[in-house]
């Protein structure tokens, strides 16, 4: 299969590895990667989600020899089935890393905007390149790249269709940091593990309100968090720090 997932703990991990094609999606690997975003979203003992590419990318796009004949019908179907994967990863009220080692190109690099945190090795290379084939951007990515480093720069990155390196990226606040090839991914799992270890409910509630916060109006946004803060503190998890802060010591979280 072009897509492998395993758990590791309560981190799910996701991987690309389809070599032969340098990681590109074809609808194949897109229908895959649905049901592994279901299994990671419906499964409680995961806590956080890393996303990676087999060696050599992280996902050089789609797969354009597998869409190129299809019908308009046939176009927006495969959008649909898109559209559901990237929702659901979107909305996964979990903590998800991206290990961008190598190529992050088209939807490739859309679906590491769908990381929470993305980090890079210097080998990472970020392109929208879809005006090269004369398509537009897919996966929600001018929505998710304009909402990181604004509207003026998602426009130049995909009228010129430009690649730009870790360096640059984490300049502009898409990556958050910068590890070699030999430890991005060990560090990636030691964040998703830190990650996994914590309050997840919190992590959650935080996450959405931040995603819904984006297309909300001020006023609604305070009523989002006064009715998350009155549910968190019935959690599991915030009483249990609460017991842990008056009695001095450091609080073990169940992500419940």
């Amino acid at each position: 299969m072009p897509l492998r997932y395993e758990k590791i703990g309560n981190v799910g991990v996701m991987t690309i590895d389809f070599p032969e094609k340098r990681n590109a999606l074809n609808y194949t690997a897109r229908l895959e990667m649905e049901k592994i975003a279901t299994e990671v979203r419906d499964d409680p003992d995961v806590r956080s989600v890393v996303f990676s590419g087999g060696p050599g990318a992280f996902c050089s796009g789609g797969d354009i020899s597998s869409f190129a004949k299809a019908t308009p019908v046939e176009m927006r179907d495969r959008l649909k089935q898109q559209h559901r994967v990237t929702r659901i990863f979107y909305d996964l009220e979990k903590p998800i890393i991206a290990a961008v080692d190598g190529p992050a190109y088209g939807v490739g690099f859309n679906l590491a905007l769908l990381g929470d945190l993305i980090l890079a090795s210097p080998l990472a290379k970020f392109c929208q390149s879809y005006s090269r084939v004369a398509i537009v951007p897919d996966g929600g990515g001018l929505y998710l790249l304009a909402r990181m480093i604004g509207t003026q720069r998602a426009k130049a990155m995909f009228f010129l269709a430009e690649t730009i390196g870790a360096e640059e990226a984490q300049n502009l606040g898409i990556v958050h940091a910068v590890h070699s090839s030999e430890t991005i991914l060990d560090e990636a799992m030691a964040l998703a593990e830190k990650l996994a270890a914590g309050p997840t409910r919190a992590f959650g509630l935080g996450k959405a309100m931040l995603n819904r916060g984006m297309d909300i109006d001020f006023a609604s946004y305070l009523e989002l968090e006064a009715v998350g803060e009155a549910y968190i503190m019935e959690t599991e998890d915030h009483q249990n720090a609460v017991s842990a802060f008056l009695e001095k010591r450091k609080p073990v979280f169940k992500g419940r």
